[in-house]
């Protein structure tokens, strides 16, 4: 497992960056429309649909950017997810059974750290406002599931899918949320990879929601 690539420092993604591209042109071009790619009339891009918004890929100058225009970067550890993605869905498929993070190599053992990134920060955020996050995933393009109060499917990727489940608490209990990832997620990324994923995930519906801080807020 890559256990030091997405949590060290600038060196450590610098380092991920270099192999994720090397690998990837190890790859055929045509072979990633199999991950959910599409090839462009040159053969050194790509477009790739990364939650709501389409990343352009240019194999040629090693640079990531998004469709929409906007001026946002594509962050380093979103990158490097990107890279490993393309590398590792080419040959797999989601089966539709969704698992807990638990469920995946080491994932027992660094589930309070998962926990701490992901499932906290929802419930931190969204505490007693289902609506915010319901809202959230609906701009995110999710499918609305029937569990729990809000419910509803991201696929992150193409071909991995992401269940966020919330449960909103009351004065006994306080609320509650889960994320679950298809099975064959740790077959595509590592275990350490899906964690980041579920971070940028929480992220970007922080963002898409009114719980987003004003820029220049601080």
């Amino acid at each position: 497992m890559r256990w030091t690539v997405m949590i060290g420092g600038r060196n450590s993604h610098d380092d991920a960056l270099r192999v994720g591209w090397d690998s990837l042109k190890e790859c055929g071009i045509g072979e990633f429309s199999l991950a959910g790619a599409t090839v462009g009339t040159d053969a050194s891009q790509l477009k790739l649909k990364v939650m709501d918004r389409v990343c352009r890929i240019d194999l040629s100058s090693e640079r990531m950017s998004y469709e929409d225009g906007e001026r946002e970067d594509v962050s380093a550890y979103l990158r490097i997810l990107t890279l490993h993605y393309l590398v590792g869905a080419r040959d797999k498929s989601p089966s539709g059974v969704m698992v807990s993070f638990r469920e995946f190599e080491g994932g027992a053992l660094y589930y309070s750290a998962f926990k701490k990134r992901t499932i906290d920060v929802l419930t931190g955020t969204f505490g007693d406002d289902a609506d915010s996050l319901r809202r959230a995933g609906e701009r995110l393009g999710a499918t609305t599931l029937s569990s729990g109060s809000v419910s509803f499917r991201v696929k992150f990727f193409p071909k991995l899918p992401v269940d966020v489940l919330f449960w909103l608490g009351d004065e006994e209990v306080p609320s509650s949320a889960n994320i679950l990832f298809d099975e064959t997620a740790g077959k595509m990324i590592a275990t350490e990879d899906l964690s980041a994923l579920a971070g940028a995930l929480c992220i970007r519906l922080i963002k898409s929601s009114s719980k987003a801080e004003p820029v220049g807020s601080k």
